[in-house]
């Protein structure tokens, strides 16, 4: 199963609304999941707990795919990874880490930082790289992107971030 988060499908729509909710009546589960500094601390969060089970009464389907402790611990990280998006912008996370502020010469998030990210050994070394990166772009990522991403993580994801990043040019010597 590959899992798609869009505004307009089911579980976009159930990411969206779980967001707002933590936003507008659960201060506290949304501080809780941002204080999370690892993936750990947020599988022991109610708040992720309420969205994962949210997530399984879709479909059978998503039940099983969240069988995996794996997919779940991913899901956690994405909880706490979405709940740093104030402001939601339309972008992806590399085009986010990418952008310029105006008048800026250089990416929001530096060239040697977003390499490190993508040469993340495991997930929770991909968590910790990203929960320090999302304040420099919190206002321009979209947070159903920051879900796939964290879901869907590996080689194919890698290479697609790295073709979609704007990586700076190097003056020639």
């Amino acid at each position: 199963m590959y899992v798609r988060f869009d505004a307009e499908n089911r579980e976009g729509k159930v990411l969206l609304h779980w967001l707002s909710e933590l936003e507008e009546r659960d201060k506290g589960g949304r501080a809780e999941l941002r204080r999370a500094a690892s993936i750990q601390q947020a599988l022991m969060c109610p708040a992720f707990h309420r969205l994962r089970r949210r997530l399984e009464a879709l479909s059978p389907e998503w039940a099983d795919y969240l069988q995996a402790p794996y997919r779940q611990d991913r899901l956690a990280a994405a909880c706490a990874l979405m709940v740093h998006v104030r402001s939601p912008g339309a972008h992806d996370l590399p085009h986010a880490m990418s952008q310029r502020a105006p008048g800026d010469e250089r990416n929001r998030v530096s060239e040697l930082r977003f390499r490190r990210l993508l040469d993340a050994p495991d997930d929770e070394a991909l968590f910790s790289g990203l929960r320090r990166a999302m304040p420099m772009i919190s206002d321009q990522v979209d947070p159903l992107k920051v879900a796939e991403a964290m879901l869907h993580w590996g080689d194919r994801l890698k290479r697609e971030w790295a073709y979609a990043y704007a990586w700076p040019d190097k003056k020639q010597a």
